[in-house]
């Protein structure tokens, strides 16, 4: 009796330390467990960062169309790889632009986001066809338009446009309502006067010509600007709320970005004259009979300049090719003398 006293004694003692050593191992699994989970949802497990997610660019707070984006405002979160989307930005790629449409917070910040331009909520894409257009005009290029008269005079409608399509005869700007509204008074205007001209010239080099002062006295007359329009709403400024103050800074930076961009751009000196007003307010049909007339003009003068070109081509053609490279080349080293003067190299 005593022996099987003992093993059963030695059986239940090793029972209980077999289901010991089994709680704690649960016990330290769960621990482990929980802890890894808790790292993996919290974000800590360095090789789960390492290995399975990208840090991106969010917003602290949701941010309304047309706000700047500051330091204060964003923060970097890791995302698993499989959720990132394509164009995010870094956080020196993004402070300081501009939201184009409302952005919830959290959210990884893309380049189809922001803008480093505030653009006015006029800004329309115009397509023009009533324009002569360079025969070598290509999409990108900086233009003027202008319209010229038989008297010889010559008049800017619009200044430092950028061509953004281009198909045929017709091509397209970003245009305000404003400059809509001129152009429509100079087509009109071409259309009355036989022999007027209503024609596009391209700069030769847009990017050491568009900006035709001084980049720091253009800042300091627009900081001036702003400083007086602010002086002279002061008394109204400090009685403001956070709401009225808002508008107020909004409208501001409008104006500070339009001052700025009249300041760079070449003077538009065409006004529509009280001939053409009049003759537009009493004839609803004038604009798109002008429209049209000037596009069917404007496509003949472009096949007779084409037929020309192609004629000369096919019965000159070493000549021609010979023509065209030089411009190219020349163009090319134009530019390349233009980059090493300004680094130095020269």
């Amino acid at each position: 009796m005593i022996g099987m006293s003992q093993i059963k004694k030695k059986t239940i003692q090793g029972i209980l330390i077999g289901a010991s050593v089994g709680i704690v191992v649960a016990v330290g699994v769960s621990v482990f467990s929980f802890f890894t989970i808790k790292s993996y949802r919290d974000g800590t497990n360095k090789n789960y960062i390492e290995n399975y997610t990208t840090p991106v660019v969010v917003l602290k707070r949701n941010v309304v169309q047309g706000e700047i984006i500051t330091q204060d405002m964003i923060e970097t979160v890791n995302v698993n790889n499989s959720t990132v989307p394509t164009g995010v930005v870094d956080s020196a790629g993004v402070v300081g632009l501009t939201a184009k449409y409302n952005i919830a917070a959290k959210v990884p910040i893309t380049t189809d986001m922001v803008t480093s331009e505030v653009v006015s909520s006029d800004i329309r894409d115009v397509e023009i066809n009533t324009v002569l257009m360079p025969s070598d005009l290509v999409e990108g290029d900086t233009i003027d338009i202008r319209i010229t008269f038989p008297n010889g005079t010559d008049y800017i409608v619009l200044a430092q446009k950028t061509v953004d399509k281009i198909y045929d005869t017709t091509f397209w700007l970003k245009l305000s309502e404003d400059e809509i509204q001129l152009l429509n008074s100079a087509v009109v205007d071409s259309y009355l006067y036989s022999g007027s001209k209503l024609y596009a010239l391209r700069y030769t080099d847009s990017d050491a010509q568009v900006k035709t002062a001084d980049l720091e006295e253009i800042q300091s007359e627009t900081r001036g600007y702003i400083q007086s329009l602010i002086e002279d709403d002061w008394d109204s400024i400090v009685d403001m709320d956070a709401t009225e103050a808002s508008s107020m800074i909004f409208d501001l930076i409008y104006e500070y970005k339009n001052f700025a961009n009249a300041a760079t751009k070449t003077t538009q000196n065409y006004q529509p004259n009280t001939f053409v007003i009049s003759a537009m307010k009493s004839n609803e049909y004038l604009l798109q009979n002008a429209t049209s007339e000037l596009s069917r003009l404007n496509a003949e003068a472009r096949s007779t300049i084409e037929s020309g070109i192609d004629n000369y081509r096919s019965q000159n053609s070493d000549n021609y090719e010979n023509v065209v490279t030089g411009a190219q080349q020349s163009i090319i080293n134009q530019q390349v003398e233009r980059e090493n003067l300004l680094e130095g190299n020269i």
